[in-house]
């Protein structure tokens, strides 16, 4: 019994020492900046047929976009300024959808220049109505506006389908205080399993 509750003693001091180191090196390293930015990889802006902008973060019941989203739209609105794409499309769920639209047209980029992908709840959901809507256009060059910790698993969906993708990320900086950093490292902690998940069940 008296082992039995040392080995119990000195398991739960090995799992709060790792939990104080991740704490420590997450928090006030750059670790979880380097790793992002290493996610994204370097920015690959050049001509496409379609600039790209996956849903992240949706929007209030106002329809007022989240921090990330709305990210991820002003660079895909300034992408499109540079004339590096005549098509922006915007997909993800219908609130965050319309939000991009309204902002996008708002901002001066023609209707005729905008497409809603609705209808997707999940990544591999968008990559499915993205190939649905862009196959016709004839669209194979398309830009990714996404955050950099996105960028793997959705490239490797858009790639998967025979489209070939330029990573545009909408942030490769990370944050500065150690409470974002570690929000950063658990949603990529997050983000890594579920590519793990995507590539065991074959779909990249």
């Amino acid at each position: 019994m008296l082992a039995r509750l040392g080995w119990g003693a000195r398991l739960l001091r090995a799992i709060g020492g790792a939990t104080l180191a991740v704490i420590l090196v997450g928090g006030f390293t750059p670790l979880a900046n380097v790793m992002n930015a290493w996610m994204g990889g370097p920015a690959q802006l050049g001509p496409a047929e379609a600039i790209v902008v996956p849903g992240r973060g949706g929007a209030d019941v106002d329809e007022v976009l989240t921090n990330r989203s709305m990210r991820r739209t002003l660079r895909a609105i300034g992408l499109y300024r540079r004339s590096l794409a005549p098509l922006i499309v915007f997909s993800g769920d219908g609130g965050e959808v319309d939000a991009r639209v309204r902002l996008a047209r708002g901002l001066g980029v023609p209707i005729e220049h905008i497409l809603a992908a609705h209808g997707a709840n999940t990544t591999r959901e968008e990559a499915a109505v993205l190939e649905r809507l862009l196959r016709p256009r004839g669209v194979a060059r398309v830009l990714l506006v996404a955050d950099p910790i996105d960028m793997p698993r959705t490239r490797a969906l858009l790639q998967r389908r025979g489209f070939t993708v330029l990573g545009a990320p909408s942030a490769s900086s990370g944050p500065g205080d150690p409470e974002s950093r570690l929000s950063l490292l658990r949603d990529i902690g997050m983000e890594l399993a579920a590519l793990v998940y995507y590539c065991v069940r074959g779909w990249i």
